[in-house]
């Protein structure tokens, strides 16, 4: 579908329900430092956690899915249809705590821009003084919200005339080849476009989007980061022209982080690259509260196989903490790592992340399947993070 502009207004929110059955003595719950009486949902969840699972992905009925899982979770009235395959995931994972960089300089950024005339300027000065004149031209109402970020205020922008590289908040970084950004530029809105991880036997032989994949590593291998999460892959052709568009996040020991967010509100943070690869090089990139440095490494304890997952999905669609449609279909499931910005640190948790794509989801509704029409209406949850330990519930849509 070429480059529509959908708007989806999500209904509902999750609801925080107080349960009853509390046990004779309060304990502590959740992640809070206030205490108080767990309720029977939060030790059902903890029993299940607890228990050893065989760690089959069988339904509910005891039928064994292999590899896959396409069974429903909870009941035809308030339930989960999850058709996916299912990952295998290691024992245990890490969770990361990331800071603020602070140690690229100048030098980092000038290998980064690689210019073929060395003729570099700074102009973070020129830029800064276009931005304040701009923003006093503007209306109260116009001026761009301002976002939580991850990291400082700092800000350093390189020039050679041809090439572009930016440095912002220490963890945010930039670039454009203007030669290249323009050849691009050229047929983006004319081409025809080929989600590549969708449709991968469309995918262009000559130009594949691994090599793709390659040249966009060797760019970042400057910046110490050496793998990526790709989440969408789209490629153009027209008149000798070619490129690809890839989404991606960063990616920790096979583990990406979260790419699918749907509506983002202010306090989260998204860390998130995109790119233009051509076959001579990259035309444009540019990493949002990307390249943060591990400062920790703490332990979190087993991760919960994906039987025990489903387990604790019932649990929370019987005691209406979750609500669904079972007739509408949940296609992908995998372990990623949730973030969370606490002050100037991002938190990087283990999460399974059960949920269909957005931009499927936006194309069944549009083809008038009515399935996914009531779903959206009844607000039935489309994207769901669960703390992969814990088993806790992160975030519904």
């Amino acid at each position: 579908m070429k480059k529509k502009i959908t708007s989806i207004l999500i209904a509902g929110a999750l609801g925080i329900c107080v349960l009853t059955g509390c046990q004779k003595a309060p304990q502590a719950s959740g992640n809070s430092d206030v205490y108080h009486a767990k309720s029977s949902l939060e030790g059902d969840v903890e029993n299940i956690v607890a228990k050893e699972s065989d760690g089959s992905t069988a339904g509910p009925d005891g039928s064994e899915q292999g590899e896959g899982y396409d069974a429903l979770v909870g009941t035809e009235e308030n339930g989960i249809w999850i058709c996916a395959d299912i990952p295998d995931v290691p024992q245990a994972v890490l969770a990361l705590t990331l800071q603020e960089r602070g140690d690229w300089d100048t030098e980092k950024l000038k290998e980064l821009l690689d210019s073929e005339n060395g003729n570099i300027q700074d102009i973070t000065e020129e830029y800064l003084a276009q931005r304040e004149k701009e923003f006093s031209e503007m209306n109260e109402e116009d001026k761009p919200v301002e976002w939580m970020n991850f990291g400082d205020d700092s800000l350093m922008i390189l020039s050679d005339g041809q090439k572009e590289v930016s440095l912002a908040r220490n963890t945010s970084v930039s670039y454009t080849d203007e030669i290249l950004k323009k050849n691009c530029d050229a047929i983006y809105k004319e081409a025809p476009e080929i989600d590549v991880i969708r449709e991968s036997e469309t995918a262009p032989a000559q130009f594949p989007v691994s090599h793709a994949k390659e040249i966009l590593l060797e760019k970042l291998a400057v910046l110490d980061i050496t793998e990526i999460h790709i989440s969408r892959a789209l490629y153009y052709e027209l008149d000798g022209t070619a490129f690809y568009e890839l989404t991606f996040t960063p990616s920790y020991e096979a583990i990406g982080v979260a790419s699918e967010f749907g509506q983002i509100v202010l306090g989260e943070v998204q860390p998130r690259g995109t790119a233009w690869i051509t076959q001579d090089g990259i035309a444009m990139m540019n990493l949002e509260d990307y390249c943060g440095k591990i400062v920790e490494r703490s332990e979190t304890g087993n991760i919960l196989t994906f039987s025990q997952v489903t387990n604790i999905l019932e649990k929370y669609l019987e005691n209406n903490m979750l609500f669904g449609n079972s007739r509408a279909k949940l296609t992908q499931a995998e372990l990623i790592y949730y973030p969370t910005l606490r002050e100037k640190e991002l938190i990087l948790t283990p999460a399974w992340h059960i949920y269909i794509p957005l931009n499927e989801r936006i194309d069944a509704m549009e083809s008038g399947d009515t399935v996914w029409q009531e779903a959206v209406e009844s607000g039935a949850a489309w994207n769901i993070y669960l703390d992969a330990v814990t088993g806790e519930l992160i975030k519904v849509e």
